[in-house]
């Protein structure tokens, strides 16, 4: 088994990875000493294909399952509440609970938030069942909900108390879905790793179709490299972890946008790693070849590259977000493949320039 420490200051927690491990992951869990009680979040998808298999991993721990919508609908204020109503009901004096989030990204976000708030945080653990979340929502932490305002607005920092993957579970995934997580891999290797962006490049064929070897590559090392950034900055107060969100402030807008239906989180990434791209050239800090380096590998994992958009709410969603600092917004920028850098005060000319000429260079 695979194991990546992520060593923080109170709350350091171990990724396992291993192919097969739901299996064995109800005695792992176990061990933890977390409660004597897991209450299961499934993804509907998730409950579809592994309910037996689920049921038997923890056949000798008492646990309920509560199913949520795939997508994210699952992180919704009522999802969120339906979890909170589903644990009063199974929480009794004589039980101790905790959660296990067994899905994607969505059930993740939802499942740590919930557990965050619920008499001011239980424990949980991540099974994250699809690529995407294997190699970046399971881990670091940040939980949260979206309101049609904006993506994860209601959040915290709330660390699980460990992340088990399984390879296996990709095996029932569409290609799209494995092109979605791949995404968030392209990001990984423009952000920290020029060799690993090779590597992309050169087993784009083998990565997509799941080959054992070249999908675990691509498991440990973006595991490792969001490993090493949040032991750097756990709560992003340094500017160190802001990293990781390269493209995401115009992917999380898009998404709001379009009413988190039209476009998923891995093509909105996609997206919004170009436009990151597009606005570093604009601001001098890349230049075109890097563009077309990203570009080229996006399509190679059958990622979009155009799109259309409602420029003013796409504007105004990116007003919202997160990142930003005294009203004024703050991105990260890209300098050569392997190395992006954290800017403050992005004139908000710039970044509306940039969308409408991004519209036409797409």
């Amino acid at each position: 088994m695979k194991v990546i420490k992520i060593n923080l200051s109170k709350n350091s927690y171990n990724v396992y990875i291993k192919q097969n491990l739901l299996e064995s992951v109800g005695s792992h869990i176990k061990e933890f000493n977390l409660g004597n009680f897991a209450i299961i979040l499934a993804s509907r998808s998730v409950f579809t294909f592994y309910k037996n298999k689920i049921e038997k991993s923890f056949a000798k721990f008492p646990h309920s399952i509560i199913v949520l919508p795939d997508g994210e609908t699952a992180k919704t204020q009522a999802s969120l509440f339906k979890i909170i109503q589903g644990i009063i009901k199974l929480d009794k004096l004589n039980r101790k609970v905790f959660i296990v989030c067994m899905g994607g990204g969505t059930v993740g976000d939802v499942g740590g938030f919930a557990s965050s708030v619920y008499k001011r945080g239980i424990p949980y653990v991540q099974v994250p069942t699809t690529l995407l979340a294997q190699i970046d929502a399971s881990i670091g932490g940040k939980t949260a909900i979206d309101l049609k305002e904006a993506k994860n607005i209601l959040g915290a920092f709330y660390q699980p108390k460990a992340v088990f993957v399984d390879p296996g579970f990709l095996n029932t995934l569409k290609k799209k879905q494995i092109s979605e997580g791949l995404a968030e891999a392209v990001k990984y290797a423009v952000i920290k790793s020029s060799a690993f962006f090779s590597f992309l490049v050169i087993n784009y064929r083998e990565i997509l179709s799941l080959k054992p070897s070249s999908i675990s590559k691509v498991i440990d090392t973006c595991a490792g490299i969001k490993a090493k950034i949040v032991e750097a900055d756990e709560t992003e107060k340094k500017s160190i972890r802001t990293i990781l969100n390269f493209g995401h402030t115009f992917a999380h807008a898009l998404e709001a946008a379009s009413k988190y239906k039209k476009v998923s989180h891995g093509e909105a990434v996609s997206l919004g790693m170009l436009y990151a791209a597009f606005l570093s050239k604009k601001a001098g800090s890349c230049g075109m070849n890097e563009i077309y380096q990203i570009r080229d590998l996006l399509k190679k994992f059958e990622l979009p590259v155009k799109c259309k958009y409602d420029l003013k709410a796409i504007y105004k969603t990116m007003s919202y977000d997160k990142k930003n600092v005294s009203g004024r917004f703050r991105m990260v920028l890209l300098e050569a493949i392997g190395k992006v850098k954290v800017v403050d005060g992005i004139p908000e000319g710039l970044i509306s320039k940039t969308l409408k000429e991004y519209g036409a260079f797409i």
